[in-house]
C-alpha cells in the first residue's frame, strides 16, 4: 500500500504493526478522547485488507467494524476509511443504507454494525468472520442487557481458528469505576496486546496549550479522569459542578425555541423550553435553558390526567409565543414510553417527538450537559418555574426555579456506581434533567446542538 504522508506517533505505529501482523489475535486499545486511536485503526484496517489479499488472494474473507450506533460508525469509522481510500486511489465497493452498511477492499468485505440494542447481535453476519473491530466495546458493555450477547461476538470467529490473520479489536474509552465489568472480564483477565493512548500520543495535538485544551473539554472531575487520563474511577458527589448563569437576553439574538417534555402522572410533569441562539458578544451559537413550567402533583395535592397536561402544554407553548414573539418553536420532545400522554398529545393536534432511550442514554445526555456547561455552550436563564396555566391565560408561578435547582442538586449514586462498576445516577428530582436530555438528543440528531 502506498504509504500516505502523514506524521504518526510511536505508538500508533507500534498498534498499526500489530493490526497488520500475522498470528497477533487479540489487541485492546484503551485511548482517551482526541489520542489518535481510531484513526490509525482506520488507517492500519486498509494495509490489513491488503496483507490479507498477499496471504490468501483466491479466497473472500467478511469482518464486522461494530460501534454504539450507526451513526456514531459513519461520522467516526467508515468517512474516514473512505476518505483514506480515496487518497490512495485505491478500489473499494461501497453501501451505507438502512438495510446494509458495508466497505469491500480487495477480497475482504468489512460489514458496520450498531450495538445499542440487545437485537443488534441478531443483524451480525451468520457468515464467519476473520475480523472483528468493537469500537467504544466498554460502553456496550455497560449495559447489562447487552453483555450476554456481546459475548457471543467470538463465536462468529470460529472458523478461522489457527488462521494467521484471525484479528480480533477492542477500542474504547475508560467508563466507570475499578468494578465496571468490561474491565473485570476483558482486561483484567485477557492475553491481548494491550495499548493505552493519552492525548500526547496524538501528533496532531503538538503543544502544550492543545493538550491544555483538549483536557478542559471535559470538566474537572470523574469525568475528566475517565476520559482523558484514563482512570477507572467512580463518579461520586454533585453531576453538575459548572451551571452557567445569564441574566437576561442582552445581546443575544434566538432563532428557534425547542421544548423537552417529562411526562410524570405521579412525579413532577416538566417542560424545558431550551433556546438555539447567537450571542453578538461571544459571538458564538449558544443553547439557553429558558424559564420552564414544573408541576409537582404531590405538592400541589391534584390527580392530573394526561387531558390535563395536554392542555396544560398548549398553554404554555401560547405563552412562550406571547414572551418571544415571531420565533418558532420546533421540536417538541416526549420520552417515548409515556405512550398514553403521547396519544393525547396526537388526538389533540399537538405534533410531538418521541424520544427513544436506548442503554446507556442517561449517562451520554448527562456527560453531554456536563460538557456544554463546561464548554459554555449551555447557558441557564434563571426564572420562577411556572406551576399551572389557567383556561384564562392566569399564571401561577412556583416563587423558584424548579430546574436550576434539579440542575444545582442532580446527585451521583455512590453505592450503586462503587456496586455495579459504572457511572449510576440517583433517580430523585430529575425530571428537568430528563427533559433537557431529550431534546439535545434530537437536536445532536439534527445538528443543532454542538457536538463536545
Amino acid at each position: 500500500m502506498q504509504i500516505l504522508d502523514l506524521t504518526v506517533s510511536k505508538k500508533q505505529n507500534q498498534l498499526r504493526s500489530q493490526i497488520i501482523a500475522q498470528n497477533v489475535t487479540k489487541i485492546s486499545v484503551l485511548g482517551s478522547t482526541q489520542s489518535g486511536k481510531t484513526f490509525i485503526i482506520c488507517l492500519s484496517c486498509i494495509e490489513y485488507a491488503e496483507e490479507l489479499y498477499k496471504y490468501a488472494p483466491a479466497e473472500k474473507f467478511n469482518g464486522a467494524i461494530i460501534g454504539w450506533t450507526t451513526d456514531t460508525l459513519k461520522r467516526n469509522i467508515y468517512d474516514v476509511i473512505i476518505d483514506f481510500l480515496d487518497v490512495l486511489g485505491i478500489a473499494y465497493k461501497t453501501k451505507y443504507s438502512q438495510m446494509e452498511r458495508y466497505i469491500e477492499i480487495y477480497n475482504i468485505r468489512f460489514y458496520f454494525f450498531g450495538f445499542n440494542n440487545y437485537l443488534s447481535f441478531n443483524k451480525i453476519l451468520g457468515a464467519p468472520l476473520i475480523f472483528v473491530w468493537i469500537d467504544e466495546s466498554a460502553r456496550i458493555y455497560s449495559q447489562l442487557q447487552l453483555q450476554a450477547t456481546f459475548d457471543e461476538i467470538p463465536g462468529r470467529q470460529i472458523s478461522y481458528v489457527g488462521h494467521p490473520y484471525k484479528k480480533t479489536i477492542h477500542s474504547f474509552n475508560v467508563e466507570g469505576g475499578e468494578n465496571h465489568p468490561y474491565k473485570i472480564k476483558y482486561i483484567d483477565n485477557s492475553n491481548a496486546v494491550k495499548f493505552i493512548f493519552y492525548p500526547y500520543d496524538n501528533p496532531k495535538i503538538k503543544t502544550k496549550e492543545q493538550i491544555i485544551e483538549v483536557i478542559e473539554t471535559f470538566p474537572a472531575g470523574p469525568l475528566r479522569m475517565q476520559k482523558i487520563f484514563n482512570l477507572w474511577v467512580v463518579a461520586e458527589g454533585k453531576v453538575f459542578n459548572k451551571i452557567n448563569i445569564i441574566d437576561d437576553l442582552k445581546d443575544i439574538v434566538i432563532r428557534e425555541i425547542g421544548v423537552g417534555v417529562d411526562y410524570g402522572s405521579v412525579n413532577a410533569t416538566t417542560f424545558v423550553p431550551i433556546a438555539l441562539a447567537y450571542h453578538r458578544v461571544m459571538r458564538r451559537w449558544i443553547l439557553i435553558r429558558l424559564p420552564i413550567y414544573y408541576h409537582n402533583s404531590n405538592k400541589l395535592s391534584t390527580i392530573p390526567t394526561t387531558e390535563f397536561f395536554s392542555k396544560q402544554l398548549r398553554l404554555f407553548l401560547v405563552y412562550l409565543k406571547s414572551i418571544y414573539i415571531n420565533i418558532p418553536i420546533y421540536d417538541l420532545t416526549v420520552d417515548s414510553e409515556a405512550k398514553h400522554f403521547i396519544n393525547r398529545l396526537l388526538n389533540d393536534n399537538i405534533p410531538c417527538i418521541p424520544v427513544d432511550k436506548p442503554a446507556g442514554s442517561v449517562d451520554e445526555g448527562v456527560q453531554l450537559m456536563q460538557s456544554l456547561f463546561e464548554k459554555d455552550y449551555l447557558f441557564v436563564l434563571k426564572g420562577n418555574s411556572i406551576e399551572i396555566i389557567y383556561d384564562n391565560n392566569h399564571i401561577h408561578f412556583s416563587g423558584k426555579d424548579e430546574g436550576y435547582l434539579e440542575y444545582q442538586n442532580y446527585q451521583y449514586d455512590k453505592i450503586r456506581s462503587i456496586k455495579e462498576g459504572i457511572n449510576c445516577y440517583k433517580k430523585e428530582y430529575d425530571h428537568s434533567v430528563d427533559a433537557t436530555r431529550y431534546i439535545l438528543r434530537i437536536w445532536r440528531k439534527k445538528d443543532k446542538c454542538p457536538l463536545v
